[in-house]
């Protein structure tokens, strides 16, 4: 088949791909500093645009993609303040909102697509305190997107009321205050479950699929210093979320020129099954402390990654830092992506090449985007349209013939992004890859065999790819 030349391709070129991602940098102007970025297709037109939190004046400036990776002139849109945004379909119209939440001297915007990739301002979600950041998914299992807004020393849940408002729910109140939190289905029992970092532990709580959680497992921080944040992504290749969680440690001997000072550590923790966690290893990663954690498949080579966010080199740019993933809950030497600097790097395929391009608000000078667009790393199934929720087959097409042994090949996209991707074959379940891409080899006895691959939407929904395999 076809697909054994390409394998032999990757496996030629390994070496070099993974030793360091490049990109191609364009630089997009704000109105004034860029503090965060969402990208998502707004327009639906089947290439993710991009949205800038700006700060004075308070607006979201969003761009739209012109299906090469690169992007038009901005429209605005007033907020009340600027803080962490979040993109999400808050009123299940099938269209891209975007939520904006608040640096504690403003409201919370909420922006309403109005269908067509042009906003109007909606219902704010109400909360008990000042939302720092809002996390989503269906917590209740009701085809709706809930939320879970950060408010210091508790995270409060607020469910979706299908019209594009919330109602509290639960608070998961906690001693210590927290930064961030990730939502996913660690313990594999269909609900979806919050973790985030408190002091010197981490929290993982248990979903009941209601809208409501369970007290939460604490782990104990690994090392000195305080825990900051945490990310989460299947750092094995085993179908189940992994966690990475940061510490800080600060000697107290800054550079007084206020150079880098501190160090960030990476811990990694793998998913048991179950309700477990084991520390597996830490990395350093970043050359200060403070950094914030996020994961993606960097390199393209089907591995997550782990990435520190926080910025160096001074206020006109930054050195953003990365541990290529071997797949097997260990990572590689540290690399660096350069641009500008803020706290935040945002990653996803821009022009359908399947790899994983970049987006970096940046507040100094002055404010703009900057987009790289990679130039290396690995391609798997190109072409993948983000325009409506999809999967689709690369790999193999058209009713082939195969030997037992054989490779699948697929990929899945959505205006908001996919979580995983899924193997069926004659109408049960065999794999699940986590993530919007997929290479995987299976077996099948002699035969005729209908191989169904499945995307599972960001937050809601799913969609399906079938092909017939003819197994000689």
């Amino acid at each position: 088949m076809r697909l054994l030349h390409i394998l032999a391709a990757l496996v030629v070129t390994a070496a070099p791909l993974v030793a360091q991602v490049t990109y191609s940098f364009s630089n997009y102007p704000t109105q004034g500093p860029a503090n965060h970025m969402v990208i998502a297709d707004f327009n639906r037109d089947g290439y993710p645009d991009m949205a800038i939190v700006v700060s004075n004046p308070n607006v979201v400036d969003v761009y739209f993609n012109d299906h090469t990776g690169h992007f038009s002139n901005y429209t605005a849109y007033p907020t009340g303040d600027f803080g962490w945004a979040l993109a999400l379909d808050a009123n299940g119209d099938g269209w891209p909102d975007i939520l904006v939440a608040s640096t504690g001297t403003g409201s919370t915007t909420l922006l309403l697509n109005n269908g067509d990739g042009t906003f109007r301002t909606g219902t704010a979600p109400i909360t008990k305190a000042q939302a720092s950041q809002f996390v989503a998914g269906d917590f209740n299992k009701d085809g709706k997107v809930d939320l879970a807004a950060i408010e210091g020393n508790q995270i409060e849940i607020l469910l979706n009321n299908g019209n594009g408002t919330f109602h509290s729910g639960q608070m998961l109140a906690m001693a210590g205050g927290t930064f961030n939190a990730v939502v996913a289905d660690f313990d594999g029992d269909g609900n979806l479950d919050i973790s985030n970092a408190e002091s010197n532990k981490f929290l993982v709580w248990w979903g009941k699929g209601t809208g409501a959680f369970a007290a939460p497992l604490q782990v104990p921080a690994p090392t000195r210093g305080s825990l900051f944040s945490v990310a989460t992504a299947d750092f094995n290749n085993d179908g189940l979320p992994d966690l990475a969680v940061s510490s800080n440690y600060n000697p107290g001997n800054c550079d007084p020129t206020g150079g880098p000072c501190g160090t960030t550590t990476a811990h990694i923790y793998k998913n048991m099954g179950g309700r477990s966690f084991s520390h597996i290893s830490s990395y350093q990663i970043g050359d200060r402390e403070g950094g914030v954690l996020s994961t993606a498949d960097v390199n393209g080579d089907l591995n997550q990654d782990i990435v520190d966010v926080t910025t160096a080199g001074g206020v006109d740019s930054g050195v953003y830092s990365y541990r290529p993933g071997n797949g097997n809950t260990t990572f590689g030497a540290e690399q660096t992506i350069t641009g500008g600097s803020a706290f935040e790097i945002v990653l996803r395929d821009l022009n359908h090449d399947s790899r994983a391009d970049v987006g970096i608000p940046s507040f100094f000078p002055g404010g703009e985007g900057d987009v790289g667009l990679a130039t290396s790393g690995y391609k798997t199934c190109t072409g993948v349209s983000s325009a409506s929720l999809n999967a689709k087959f690369c790999e193999p097409q058209g009713d082939a013939n195969a030997t037992p042994s054989f490779y699948v090949m697929a990929g899945g996209d959505s205006p908001l992004g996919v979580q995983r991707l899924e193997i069926w074959v004659d109408g049960k379940k065999i794999y699940q890859k986590l993530g919007n891409q997929l290479y995987k080899k299976i077996t099948l006895s002699a035969g005729r065999h209908r191989l169904v691959v499945v995307a599972v939407d960001k937050y809601v929904g799913t969609a399906s790819a079938a092909e017939y395999v003819n197994v000689q």
